[in-house]
């Protein structure tokens, strides 16, 4: 398998074919930043350190360098989704529900809850746009075998 100079435009494979299919969607893109963004404002106005903003830190910079740096960025993409449901959904989640199990809705609970519902909807989109990423990986694999044989 040969694979084109790094400074090719519009493909990473000798064939020509275009790597579009390998970028992670923008819609998948932003909403991982907004995910980011607002578990940060989330963890923080709970009343938790600055430490809980690194894990979405990861997956909002994993979003913003991924069109330009595609592994890189998709493994960043990937590491801050996995730190940052384990953190919304083993702390902030439960520390929720622990802290105020029978007082008013206050609005740092609304964020809080809001975060754990964009964290699921985001890791949702990112291993949907995964699987499809490697099923086009998988493709061009095979027709580039076909192709040299």
């Amino acid at each position: 398998m040969r694979y084109a100079p790094l400074g090719a435009e519009g493909s990473s494979f000798s064939t020509g074919k275009s790597t579009n299919k390998v970028i992670v969607s923008t819609k998948t893109r932003w909403l991982s930043i907004l995910t980011g963004c607002l578990t940060s404002v989330a963890g923080i106005s709970v009343g938790l350190s600055l430490g809980f903003a690194f894990p979405a830190s990861i997956l909002i910079i994993g979003a913003a360098i991924q069109p330009k740096f595609r592994r890189a960025g998709r493994g960043l993409i990937c590491a801050g989704a996995l730190l940052l449901s384990f953190f919304v959904f083993g702390v902030g989640f439960f520390m929720v529900i622990e802290r105020h199990a029978g007082s008013r809705v206050m609005t740092a609970d609304v964020v809080t809850w809001l975060s754990v519902v964009l964290v699921a909807l985001c890791d949702v989109a990112i291993v949907i746009d995964e699987a499809r990423m490697r099923r086009a990986e998988r493709a061009v694999g095979r027709a580039l075998t076909i192709e040299s044989a």
